[in-house]
C-alpha cells in the first residue's frame, strides 16, 4: 500500500512539474510531443524529461520501447520502484523476443543487486542466463550478475563456478569485472593460487585495480611470502597511494619488513604510522605488538 502511495505521489509530482516546465517554455503538450521523444530523451541522458513525458501522454499510444526508455529514466534518476513496476508491467506481456526478455530482467536483477536484495538479483539473473541458451556477451552480463549475487549469500563454489562461465562469454569491457569478483570467490574458498592468477588479471588501468593490489598484498601475507608482499605493498602505494592511506595497509608493510628480517624498517613504518592513526587504533595496536616482539627476540638472542 505504501509502494502504490509513494508510486501515484512521484507521478502527481512529475506531472506538475512537467506541466510547468512546458508552461514556462511556452510550448503545448498536446502538439510538441511523441511517445518517441520518450525514447529520445532518455537516450540523450535527459531523464527527467524523459519520464516526465512518459507520465503526461497517453499510454495508450506507447510501445515496448517508450516502456522500456521511461523505465530506464527512473532507474537513472534512482527512483527504483517506478522502474521496477514499468519493467515488471513489460515482462508481463507476451510480445517480447527470448533476448529482448533476457535483457529486461537482467536489469531487473541489476537493480535488486543495487537494492542489496542479493537473492532476489540471483533469481532474475539465472532467469535471464536461461533465456539466452547460446553464448553471448549479454548471458556473459547475466552469468556475472548472477556470480556475484551468489557471492554476496555465501554460495562460494556456486559463485566461482557461474563466474567461470561468465569469463568464457565474456567481452573484454567486462573482464576486469569479472576476473574481480572471480579472484574474491577464490580468496573465500581458500584457493588463493588461483585467487591470486584472478586479481592479476585486473588491468592497471581499471577502477577496481588498487583493491585488487591489496587483495594480491594480503594474499602474500597470508602466505608468508614476504618479499612479494613489500612489492605488493610499495606498488600500490606509489601507484594508487590513497587506497593505501589506511592502517592496514602499514600493519601489512611492518609484517612483511619483520617476516624479511628488517627491524628497521618495519621500526619506520611503525613510527610515521603512530603520528597519523589514533593509538586505540586496532592495526596500529597490532603492528606495535608484532615490532615489540621482534625487538625482544633479537634482543634476547643477542644475550645468548
Amino acid at each position: 500500500m505504501k509502494s502504490s502511495l509513494e508510486y501515484n505521489i512521484n507521478r502527481a509530482l512529475i506531472t506538475a512539474i512537467l506541466t510547468m516546465w512546458f508552461a514556462a517554455s511556452g510550448v503545448s503538450t498536446a502538439h510538441a510531443q511523441h511517445p518517441i521523444d520518450v525514447q529520445r530523451l532518455s537516450a540523450e541522458g535527459e531523464h527527467f524529461k524523459s519520464l516526465s513525458l512518459y507520465e503526461l501522454l497517453p499510454h495508450r499510444q506507447f510501445d515496448q520501447g517508450t516502456y522500456v526508455s521511461a523505465a530506464k529514466s527512473a532507474w537513472a534518476l534512482g527512483l527504483t520502484k517506478q522502474a521496477i513496476s514499468i519493467f515488471d508491467s513489460v515482462l508481463r506481456g507476451d510480445s517480447l523476443s527470448q533476448e529482448e526478455r533476457a535483457r529486461i530482467t537482467l536489469s531487473r536483477g541489476v537493480i535488486d543487486f543495487q537494492e542489496e536484495r542479493f537473492q532476489e538479483s540471483a533469481l532474475f539473473a539465472e532467469k535471464a542466463a536461461t533465456l539466452l541458451p547460446e553464448k553471448s556477451p549479454l548471458r556473459g552480463r547475466a552469468l556475472l550478475l548472477l556470480g556475484q549475487s551468489l557471492l554476496k549469500v555465501g554460495a562460494y563454489a556456486s559463485a566461482e563456478e557461474k563466474l567461470l562461465h561468465a569469463l568464457s562469454d565474456s567481452i573484454q569491457s567486462d573482464r576486469a569485472e569479472i576476473v574481480f569478483a572471480l579472484g574474491s570467490a577464490q580468496v573465500k574458498l581458500g584457493k588463493l593460487t588461483d585467487a591470486e592468477k584472478s586479481f592479476k588479471a585486473v588491468p592497471t588501468e581499471d577502477s577496481r585495480a588498487p583493491m585488487a593490489i591489496r587483495s594480491l598484498a594480503s594474499i602474500a601475507l597470508q602466505t608468508n611470502q614476504s618479499e612479494r608482499a613489500q612489492f605488493w605493498f610499495e606498488r600500490g602505494k606509489s601507484s594508487y597511494p590513497e587506497a593505501f592511506l589506511d592502517s592496514w595497509a602499514d600493519y601489512g608493510m611492518t609484517k612483511a619488513a619483520l617476516e624479511s628480517g628488517n627491524i628497521t624498517q618495519a621500526r619506520s613504518v611503525v613510527e610515521r604510522a603512530e603520528k597519523r592513526f589514533p593509538p586505540s587504533d586496532a592495526w596500529l595496536i597490532l603492528m606495535r605488538a608484532a615490532l615489540e616482539s621482534a625487538e625482544w627476540n633479537r634482543g634476547t638472542e643477542g644475550q645468548k
